[in-house]
């Protein structure tokens, strides 16, 4: 039995190990909702944010969903394996089995019972499947978002397979079983007139034909009152069989019947299946709008079979030829439909107005489903709808057909990846998928998802029985003759693909060749504009244009209120294929415009440990500039890739450091060292003293000390070279920072001077306030607490001069931790308390967390553990999320101080000093061995804790920690 279980079939239950979890954060159970109903899928955040703060998420709402992540799997009990939610590239995702979550237990039933072999088997695996509901979808559940997408659809699903259950069970001859659910059912949902012919069928075979009668003029009442129509044809028929007292099968078909055959392999679609099925049967308008290729036509004919019993007056189907060079007219297509309804030829009128005029008068009261395929526009379509709800249309078009009055649209995209496989599974067997499975999901990955793609994959695999599957999928994996191998008889990919580009105008066509090129996996639509050196509005229109030619999608709105678009892996091949632009001068322009914007946000970012030179630059005007990077972050890597790949490695060096802060502020420290040795491989030697400064800055952050120190060094030799002196001083400063993290203080207090006398003698201030602030931070360490003070006070003194608020926060900072040593533990709440405040506000949650620990110690030390206590939950969620080593460390060490079970305090700094004897850092071996000595005299073993205090004591004062030592000291005593 797995331990986790989760229901969303009612209201949203977590179970552990067979007992009820309550999730007591209404946000963390929307979160956990959205990631459940597409389980096992990645969910993008984008859809994350919009169901938990709908439309128009706030700038910080991309961070505060990491959050509400973190806390969801602290709730898991999932933060250190990360098994259960997982973090993908564009946003988070869900694993489970299907004895874990009901939904999934759902849809197998269900598409079991599709597949059954008799209609036992499927009535009772569709008994099975609506046993599982306990009440509405996620009830209670408080996003609007949801109700309106998911589980809407899921309630319909419901139902449906309830009618189904009930028809099977109907037909072996179950009524007087059903006769109750069903009064129970017309009850709850008076408007599904199936659940009414159900009834009075079950009440009629059992030979109750009053009551039967009684549930027919109930039936009408309700329709009339509600929508104001008269009963279906099946219902129409059902009643004059009962007047007649037959008990012969219904058969009420009748007028033409011209849809195509139907799609013998169908598969995947069950939620637009079961939206289309239920609609068309309660009339009206429905479109089904998507790209080239997405399956359109296929889903329409199937829905059209399978509601064929609720329109017995007859089934039209006219392909209106919208992707071919001549459409058909509306004057032809009613001549055609009027000639089907059996208008001979002569009494047709010649105006088109006459015609619909007749046409309606036609369909009038008549149950007759219309099914137009392939339309262009609405101009083409609207002559050809019914006037009355009588009857149902069905619309399919690469537009969007938003002109439609009151018409019901199904957007339609690629098929979701076990769909696709599905599909494969359908046309190829179970047995021949099941013996390649990674070459079958290679096949899918290739085709795109795209239910014609896969189609023609398909059929030339069966029309290869000795084909390996992996063979196609090494074909396909070729780009540049991916469309050869998608072709076969009538079915290709190319051509489809191309009746929407062809019927664009040549600056269309150029708009979308160019943005194929682009390797980013979605973009604003200001991308358009230094590809085609158009102003933002012409180039949002083209773009837009795009969209409506279904060659480009849209991806939703990001964190900072951008609209955001997306290429399908198949049209981007295509529009690479059809390109004649060089990629390395088409993109240029792109390349340097991404420049532009990163480095104007990059100057409203805290730097730590070098700034490069100002540039001339605009302000920043795209909002926060932390909450942009955040938005276009997996952009600026693949265009930073992308254009070292095309041979502008001066472009992707300055994309890496101007982009070194944003890594630093966020700590995502494994981009940062990705993109920081792209820079040094690819760009030019003037580039690589910054780079090798930035890297040693990110050694020290990971605790690489010995790696910090080679580059540090590296960058020192390159400014100096260069007769950079303002770079030079920083490779000192960064190696004296090197030393003090790693606990050689006396060699940071020699580098820290090289460094400050540099800066003195090139004018750079901002670099003079950080030496202070380090040799502050080194003084106080070691005793000299008057010293310190000096430092601190001049260096906050000229910071706040400058405006430099980056550094005023760090002197502000030191300031406050002095205050600890000397005793002033109200003036140190009060330094810290600001210095938080600035880090908030400067958007830098590294350091806000940090600044929390050393809060804390000044809380503890006080005696407010319940302040403290708060200050360390909220910097553990940052450490935990960004897998911070040391920070997890101090909370460790404090919490151990705190807890009041001396079994507990003694677990925590186990914990401490197992995790810091992995790093090298000897100032934090020493604190905790300190700790480790506090937790065990607490236990009562007085003699092992003196043995940790007196190693605390050597490798704190070979660190040069005096204050530290000083302190152990008086404790000790």
């Amino acid at each position: 039995m797995p331990r986790w279980e989760f229901k969303v079939l009612g209201s949203l239950q977590v179970i552990d190990s067979g007992q009820a979890v309550e999730l007591r954060s209404a946000k963390q159970r929307v979160l956990l909702a959205a990631l459940l109903m597409k389980a096992n899928a990645p969910v993008s955040s984008y859809e994350l944010m919009e169901h938990l703060w709908g439309e128009e998420p706030s700038g910080s709402a991309r961070a505060t969903l990491q959050t509400y992540v973190m806390r969801l799997r602290q709730s898991l009990d999932d933060l250190a394996d990360r098994k259960l939610v997982r973090t993908w590239p564009t946003g988070y995702s869900i694993h489970v089995t299907d004895d874990q979550l009901d939904l999934l237990t759902f849809q197998r039933l269900r598409a079991e019972a599709r597949r059954a072999p008799d209609l036992e088997t499927e009535a009772r695996l569709l008994g099975e499947a609506a046993a599982l509901w306990r009440g509405p979808a996620l009830d209670q559940l408080s996003s609007l978002r949801m109700e309106q997408t998911d589980v809407q659809r899921l309630n319909e699903q419901r139902w449906e397979v309830l009618e189904r259950r009930n028809d099977a069970e109907l037909q072996l001859g179950r009524h007087d079983q059903l006769v109750d659910e069903l009064r129970s059912l017309v009850a709850q949902h008076p408007l599904r007139e199936r659940f009414w012919y159900q009834l009075m069928l079950a009440l009629h075979r059992t030979g109750q034909q009053a009551q039967a009668l009684d549930v027919y003029r109930r039936a009408s009442e309700v329709l009339a009152d509600e929508l104001g129509i008269d009963p279906n044809a099946e219902l129409r028929a059902l009643h004059m069989e009962v007047l007649a007292g037959s008990s012969a099968p219904v058969s009420v078909q009748s007028g033409p019947s011209w849809l195509p055959p139907a799609v013998g392999d169908f598969s995947g679609r069950a939620d637009e299946v079961a939206r289309l099925t239920a609609g068309l049967r309660r009339g009206g308008t429905w479109t089904i709008t998507g790209s080239g290729g997405v399956g359109k036509t296929s889903l329409a004919v199937h829905c059209a079979h399978l509601v064929r019993d609720a329109f017995p007056d007859g089934q039209l189907y006219l392909n209106l030829r919208g992707g071919e060079q001549k459409p058909v007219e509306p004057a032809a297509a009613l001549d055609r439909l009027l000639r089907g309804l059996g208008v001979s030829g002569g009494a047709i009128p010649s105006s088109v107005d006459d015609r619909v005029d007749l046409y309606r008068d036609l369909l009038s009261d008549r149950r007759i489903l219309v099914v137009l395929d392939n339309a262009v526009n609405e101009a083409q379509v609207r002559p050809l709808l019914p006037g009355t709800s009588s009857g149902a249309a069905l619309v399919t078009s690469r537009a969007a057909l938003a002109g439609l009055e009151a018409a019901h649209v199904v957007p339609l995209d690629v098929l979701p990846a076990a769909d696709a496989l599905g599909l494969l599974r359908s046309a190829l067997g179970d047995a021949r998928v099941a013996a390649e499975p990674a070459a079958a999901q290679a096949i899918v990955t290739y085709c795109g998802q795209l239910p014609l793609a896969l189609r023609v994959a398909a059929a030339r695999l069966v029309a290869r029985p000795h084909w390996q599957l992996a063979k196609l999928a090494g074909r396909l994996s070729d780009e540049r003759r991916r469309f050869d191998e998608l072709s076969l008889g009538d079915l290709d990919v190319r051509a489809s693909l191309a009746l929407s580009y062809d019927g664009l105008g040549e600056t269309h066509r150029r708009a979308f060749r160019l943005l194929s090129l682009v390797d980013t996996p979605d973009f604003p639509a200001w991308v358009a504009s230094p590809l085609l050196g158009l102003d933002l509005d012409d180039a949002e229109d083209h773009v837009e244009a795009l969209v409506d030619a279904r060659l480009v999608d849209y991806a939703g709105r990001d964190a900072v209120g951008q609209v955001r678009y997306r290429l399908h892996d198949l049209l981007r091949a295509f529009g690479r294929e059809a390109a004649d632009e060089d990629p390395a001068v088409a993109l240029k322009p792109l390349f340097e415009h991404w420049l532009n914007l990163v480095a104007r946000a990059d100057a409203d970012l805290p730097h730590q440990g070098i700034r490069l030179e100002p540039l001339p630059l605009r302000p920043f005007d795209l909002g926060d500039a932390a909450e942009w990077f955040d938005a276009e972050w997996l952009n600026i890597q693949a265009v930073l890739t992308q254009a070292a790949a095309l041979g502008h490695g001066d472009l992707a060096a300055d994309l890496a450091i101007r982009s070194s802060a944003f890594c630093d502020l966020r700590a995502r420290f494994d981009d940062w060292e990705q993109l920081n040795q792209i820079g040094l491989t690819h760009g030019p030697a003037s580039r690589k003293p910054v780079l090798f400064q930035q890297r040693g800055i990110l050694c020290v952050r990971l605790h690489d000390y010995t790696e910090a120190s080679r580059n540090f060094q590296a960058a020192q030799e390159g400014f100096a070279q260069a007769g950079d002196a303002w770079g030079e001083a920083y490779g000192w400063y960064g190696m004296g920072w090197m030393h003090e993290w790693s606990g050689r203080s006396l060699e940071a207090r020699a580098a820290h001077r090289e460094a400050m006398a540099r800066f003195v003698a090139s004018g750079n201030p901002h670099g003079e306030i950080e030496v202070l602030c380090s040799l502050g931070a080194i003084e106080r360490r070691a005793g000299g607490l008057t010293a310190a003070q000096g430092y601190l006070e001049r260096a906050r003194r000229l910071a706040g001069q400058l405006g430099d608020e980056q550094s005023e926060l760090m002197a502000t900072l030191e300031l406050g931790r002095l205050h600890q040593f000397t005793g002033e533990l109200d003036l140190s709440a009060t330094f810290l308390r600001s210095s938080l405040a600035a880090a908030q506000k400067l958007g830098d949650p590294d350091m806000a967390a940090n600044i929390r620990l050393f809060l804390a110690d000044t809380l503890v030390r006080s005696g407010a553990a319940g302040p403290a206590e708060e200050q360390l939950r909220q910097a553990w969620e940052f450490f935990e999320e960004h897998d911070d080593r040391q920070g997890r460390i101090w909370v460790w060490r404090l919490r151990s101080g705190l807890v009041s079970a001396p079994e507990e305090a003694l677990r925590l700094a186990t914990l401490a000093l197992d995790e810091v004897r992995q790093m090298d850092s000897p100032p934090e071996l020493g604190r905790s061995l300190r700790v480790m000595g506090d937790a065990l005299e607490r236990c009562g073993r007085g003699e092992e804790a003196r043995g940790y205090w007196r190693r605390a004591e050597e490798t704190l004062t070979a660190a040069g920690f005096q204050a530290e030592v000083d302190e152990l000291r008086v404790a000790m005593s």
